[in-house]
């Protein structure tokens, strides 16, 4: 079941949830109410199987402008103790590490701005979609702090020598730039484009079973941390677990009569 949440809106429509960040009035600046709520909803939703797609967007016009400054200022200086902002940081981490972990396609729409941990968090979607006029920056360094868990995606996403670059500089660019350098997949003029690559990458993703997709994303994560003989055989095994399943037996025989498979067949009627 997901969770209650009051900093963000969930939208169910179907086999589709769509996450809005709703803190308008600050960009959807990740307070540390919205940051735990979107964590216990990603840690919710490998149990949601009828759920296929997450798309993840913020109200108002924009994406996210990162971390909540007024929280940083108020409550970490304010008389936190070292732990505790160890902790609310490492929180980030494991946000990241949930949303690797999701069985779900994961897309993330960005129109307005996405900076600095708003940035980081679209680096570890599947697919990201772009407006060209959206505003981009990595700013932790210009506010005296590292941009500590979203440097290791950001590597990932781009490389090391353009991470390099952005990290430590905070250059700001805008959405045809972040399409260029790997941030974003799809690049579109405006909001009504953002809406209609949505759709057609749904239609596109509808013709995947959800339990080959979940098991490719499973080996996607495992080739980061297995070589060798290992993720040979890692792979093996989630194939052998397909081939033999429901869902590999029935795309097999639906090949076969020429027909959409049953995960597919009412978006081909």
């Amino acid at each position: 079941m997901l969770p209650n949440v009051s900093q963000l809106i969930l939208e169910r429509e179907g086999d589709l949830l769509t996450i809005w960040f709703n803190r308008p009035e600050v960009k959807n600046a990740l307070s540390d109410q919205m940051a735990s709520e979107l964590a216990s909803v990603l840690e919710a939703l490998p149990d949601e199987t009828s759920i296929r797609f997450v798309i993840l967007r913020g109200k108002g016009g924009a994406f996210c402008s990162g971390g909540d400054l007024s929280l940083f200022k108020t409550v970490f200086q304010g008389g936190a103790e070292r732990q505790t902002i160890v902790e609310f940081n490492a929180s980030f981490g494991r946000m990241c590490q949930a949303v690797n972990q999701l069985p779900q396609l994961f897309i993330v729409l960005i129109e307005g701005i996405a900076m600095a941990g708003g940035l980081g968090l679209s680096c570890i979607a599947d697919v990201v979609v772009t407006t060209a006029d959206a505003k981009y920056a990595l700013t932790e360094v210009t506010l005296g702090i590292p941009p500590a868990q979203i440097t290791p995606v950001v590597i990932k996403r781009i490389g090391a020598s353009e991470a390099r670059r952005l990290l430590l500089t905070a250059q700001r660019f805008d959405g045809r730039e972040a399409h260029r350098l790997g941030f974003a997949h799809f690049l579109v003029p405006d909001s009504e484009g953002l809406e209609t690559k949505c759709r057609e990458l749904l239609a596109q993703a509808r013709r995947g079973a959800p339990g080959a997709i979940a098991l490719t994303k499973q080996i996607i994560s495992a080739s980061e941390t297995l070589h060798g003989d290992e993720i040979v055989q890692f792979a093996a095994e989630r194939f052998a677990d397909a081939m033999l399943g429901d869902e590999g037996r029935e795309g097999m025989q639906a090949f076969a009569e020429k027909r959409p498979p049953s995960w597919a067949a009412e978006d081909n009627a």
